[in-house]
């Protein structure tokens, strides 16, 4: 028989005692702990929701900003664009380019598109690939060009759809295009167009990318000028935005640092110097505004 001291017991049930105190603690801690990160969360929630609301705005602040300056007589080529200004809820930078300063997926060779693509990294043999993909989803017959795609190319993918064999009505639908990367149709988006129904592009709104895309290619059907770059004949220019879709870019950005963005393409009246404009097409945009080359940001000025 074994014999324990006085007060064993005691000391066994204070340490049980004890141990159970210390659990008890930490649990309490963990909860709370769970308790501050929800409510740290919840507050990120309703400040990103509130950062998204307020850029919203400022969007669509820009957007009205636009289509009033679009709507009184253009007092010079760039018809006052772009617009840098300041609200009490953050900045807005606003710019308007005419529907020609774009490169247009249907009405372009198929070497101006790989050129395009190159320019925005893609390798030369795959450019070319993606080009040949485009042509053969915009045309009208099922042969597959050399690196192009048709139905059978897209079936074997388990696609559920094959090519359009038709123009594309949308600049979006370029997703469709069988193997174009989702990164190179991101990158492509803020040049392309599908509104122009022109091979033609103006280069004196055109961005430094397009440029690129076209320089030495006979796409422009402009003259030459020094650095290989093109230019339209001085009696084609009528009005920047007279009586053709306009692209309109709106990148907001609160006090709190959130941006957002958006592309839309108005249509006017054909011969309309200004006016109601319809929408036709939006995309997102930014987070840096595209601009002519040459074209710098103003200062910023107040909105209203």
């Amino acid at each position: 028989m074994t014999l324990r001291r006085p007060g064993a017991h005691r000391a066994q049930d204070r340490g049980a005692a004890l141990i159970l105190v210390i659990w008890a603690i930490g649990l309490m801690a963990v909860i709370a702990a769970l308790i501050a990160r929800d409510s740290h969360l919840d507050a990120l929630e309703g400040n990103r929701l509130r950062d998204a609301v307020s850029s919203d705005m400022l969007v669509e602040s820009g957007r009205r900003i636009a289509l009033a300056r679009l709507a009184l007589p253009q007092g010079d080529r760039f018809g006052g664009f772009p617009i840098v200004c300041d609200t009490d809820s953050g900045r807005i930078i606003i710019n308007a380019r005419p529907i020609t300063a774009f490169i247009d997926l249907n009405a372009s060779q198929e070497e101006t598109l790989a050129s395009l693509f190159a320019v925005l990294g893609a390798r030369g043999p795959d450019a070319a690939r993606y080009a040949a993909r485009i042509a053969d989803y915009r045309d009208g017959d099922t042969r597959s060009r050399v690196g192009g795609a048709e139905n059978t190319d897209y079936a074997r993918e388990g696609l559920p759809h094959g090519p359009a064999n038709r123009p594309f009505t949308r600049t979006g639908e370029i997703s469709e295009v069988l193997g174009l990367p989702a990164e190179l149709i991101a990158a492509a988006l803020p040049y392309i167009t599908v509104h122009s129904h022109t091979p033609q592009v103006d280069p004196v709104f055109a961005s430094t990318e397009v440029l690129a895309a076209l320089n030495n290619n006979s796409a422009l059907g402009g003259t030459p000028q020094e650095g290989g770059a093109f230019a339209l004949a001085p009696d084609e220019f009528v009005s920047t935005f007279a009586g053709e879709p306009v692209v309109i870019e709106i990148l907001a950005q609160t006090r709190s640092g959130f941006r957002s963005g958006i592309a839309a393409t108005y249509w006017s009246p054909a011969g309309v110097y200004s006016g109601p404009r319809r929408l036709v097409e939006e995309r997102a945009a930014g987070p840096d505004p595209v601009l002519p080359v040459g074209v710098a940001l103003p200062s910023p000025i107040p909105c209203y």
